[in-house]
């Protein structure tokens, strides 16, 4: 596969763009970093709540449990919106749908600061949850087209450390800033960051050529879908819309399960049913496509075990370090800084060494899963942080998750690119959508463990091992010569 060259030696000479070049040259590592900037302020966003915990806590007057609900407003729009912003992402012209879906986040993110009450403030939580669900859809996609895949780890990896390097700036920034002014003034000044970036973006890409040339563009096909396939979602629909009608008795909990009938009930349906009844559609027959790949139920596997494990350090190491060991809101804020910044190590050392090993003979696949069990072993480390006594074991022992968590991650990332090459927005898409759908169910719960007798302990055992069981998935269920496309 060719690729991007770089600035100076791409530009044709009708002013067309970059040219292509048998290995990835300056241009495509240099669109590699200005994702990670548009990564680190992703991260920026959603992370600043969890550093204003205590104060949004005493406002609202909310416990654990409900300040899990407020963290799940936002992941659970995040984990609906990614399976139509990776359907939409292979179909629109990706430079403009980044732009858009930045913008978007940002401008969601600054209303936050307005936020008068509680409904309100899980509303525009919401919001940014549906513009933020773009950003890995988008850049995976450019980074399968700019780079070869043996270099699309390590790319993976820079654009990656955007959400590392996000997650260290922020309390850097949020907490001073929420110390001195209170909890509303950063939402402003992250949202503001976000319209720099997308100026910057529209400038730098102009005339860029960020698709694979050879891919083929997807076209809507003719017809309708068939009569089962037509009953089949409508039958999803209808119950997913019963159980969130059933919120107005059980409450928040089923909007959870109305959310996770809606979306793995359309890939049960995409499963079973043949793939003439999903033809009539350009998205049903994609989806058809993919759900037939044993590669994305191996894929579906890891997401959702390492998301759970990402998105709980993200969302409550901040107020772990603030309440439980007592550190308080700008010091607990500043600590947990520490484990993002490891896991920035990992996002870059994790695509560096699967990429040497590469390099030195080993066949791609073996090089990432070799890899991934290094950083699962490094994950692990959060199993004892319950029983650390020290603040400085505690932190040593989150920022060895931290890294080994983030090198998995970028690894898993290239596995996805490689479901079906066709379908990568489709496919990242989803695959983020039921990562983050399970991480949003586990923040509520989260909560709810953390107060019990053995306050946090629980959720770092669990999530220090339930990667593992993703890591066996793949590793005997993998297939490295599975076809893109169903026979």
């Amino acid at each position: 596969m060719t690729q991007v060259g770089t600035g100076a030696e791409a530009a044709d000479a009708r002013g067309a763009g970059p040219r292509r070049t048998s290995r990835p040259g300056g241009w495509a590592w240099g669109i590699c970093w200005l994702m990670f900037a548009s990564t680190t302020l992703n991260y920026m966003d959603r992370q600043a709540i969890a550093l204003v915990g205590p104060q949004i806590k005493s406002q609202f007057d909310l416990d654990n449990v409900g300040f899990g609900w407020v963290l799940a407003a936002f992941q659970l729009t995040y984990a609906f919106f990614q399976w139509p912003a990776g359907y939409l992402v292979d179909r629109w012209d990706v430079r403009r749908t980044y732009a858009a879906a930045v913008l978007w986040w940002s401008v969601a993110g600054m209303a936050t600061a307005f936020a008068p009450a509680l409904g309100i403030l899980m509303l525009t939580r919401a919001l940014l949850g549906a513009g933020e669900s773009f950003n890995w859809p988008c850049a995976l996609r450019v980074t399968a087209g700019i780079l070869p895949p043996s270099d699309r780890s390590l790319g993976n990896g820079i654009f990656n450390s955007g959400a590392a390097i996000g997650a260290v700036l922020t309390p850097l920034i949020v907490t001073p800033l929420a110390a001195w002014m209170g909890w509303r003034s950063p939402f402003v000044i992250l949202g503001l960051a976000g319209w720099i970036w997308v100026v910057a973006w529209l400038s730098l890409t102009r005339g860029a050529k960020l698709e694979e040339s050879t891919r083929p563009r997807i076209r809507r096909r003719g017809g309708s879908l068939g009569k089962v396939a037509r009953r089949s979602f409508a039958a999803v629909l209808f119950l997913a819309s019963a159980t969130a009608l059933s919120g107005l008795q059980f409450g928040l909990p089923a909007v959870w399960w109305s959310v996770a009938v809606l979306m793995i009930g359309i890939l049960i349906v995409s499963l079973v049913l043949p793939a003439r009844e999903l033809a009539g559609s350009d998205w049903t027959q994609s989806l058809g496509e993919v759900v037939r790949l044993r590669r994305f139920w191996v894929a579906a596997a890891v997401g959702v075990t390492i998301n759970v494990t990402w998105h709980f350090l993200v969302n409550w190491m901040a107020l772990f370090f603030q309440e439980e060991r007592r550190l308080g809101l700008l010091v607990g804020g500043m600590v947990s800084a520490l484990p993002f910044l490891a896991a920035d190590l990992g996002n870059l050392g994790g695509g560096a060494l699967s990429r040497r090993w590469v390099r030195l003979g080993m066949s791609t696949s073996a090089a990432r899963k070799a890899t991934m069990a290094i950083c699962l072993a490094l994950t692990s480390c959060a199993v004892w942080v319950g029983l650390a006594q020290t603040e400085a074991v505690v932190i040593g022992l989150l920022c060895l998750t931290a890294l080994g968590t983030a090198g998995y991650m970028v690894n898993f990332f290239a596995f996805a690119q490689d479901v079906s090459p066709q379908h990568t927005g489709l496919v990242i898409g989803y695959l983020g959508g039921l990562g983050n759908l399970f991480a949003a169910g586990f923040m509520p719960l989260a909560g709810w463990i953390s107060q019990g007798t053995w306050r946090f302990a629980p959720n770092f055992l669990l999530v220090g091992l339930l990667p593992f069981a993703g890591l066996l998935v793949l590793l005997f269920c993998w297939s490295n010569h599975e076809e893109d496309k169903p026979g």
